[in-house]
């Protein structure tokens, strides 16, 4: 379950890739049996059990999108979730949780709310803007233009 009180935010756009951090302290690291990434409390992301990567525990919506996280170590605590080509249904909470060989229930270790925007078209936004420049250049040469007539009357 998704303790509220450790929920972070994260945004990007689709079409991007994200990488969700999650890092466990010293007292753990030499104990952790499983690591387990979830969507919305209960899909499957990433499940990391018998010292491997379990592509079948995986839900087929992040297999081949979702991966380890370039900063995966054991020795330092990192455990991130890499999911690439976001889509717009992949917004919603993520949940990084361990479980340790001392066989306790799984430990949650952070909650992200991922917000996934629409992609910007950068091509548009740079045209858009010098459109914007040119009115106003264009604006203020009518105006001052119109200031100097004035002016001579």
């Amino acid at each position: 379950m998704t303790s509220k009180d450790n929920l972070q935010t994260q945004d990007a756009a689709v079409g991007e890739d994200v990488t969700l951090d999650c890092h466990v302290g010293p007292y753990l690291i030499n104990f952790i049996k499983t690591v387990e990434w979830k969507f919305n409390d209960e899909v499957n992301v990433l499940v990391y059990k018998s010292k491997d990567f379990s592509r079948n525990d995986q839900e087929a919506h992040f297999r081949d999108r979702a991966s380890k996280g370039d900063s995966w170590d054991f020795k330092t605590g990192e455990l991130p979730v890499k999911i690439k080509s976001l889509q717009e249904s992949d917004a919603g909470i993520y949940c990084c949780s361990v479980s340790t060989l001392t066989g306790e229930d799984p430990k949650e270790i952070i909650s992200i709310k991922l917000n996934v925007n629409e992609a910007v078209d950068k091509e548009k936004q740079a045209k858009d803007q010098t459109d914007t420049v040119f009115t106003l250049v264009l604006a203020t040469s009518t105006l001052l233009t119109l200031l100097v007539r004035l002016k001579k009357h």
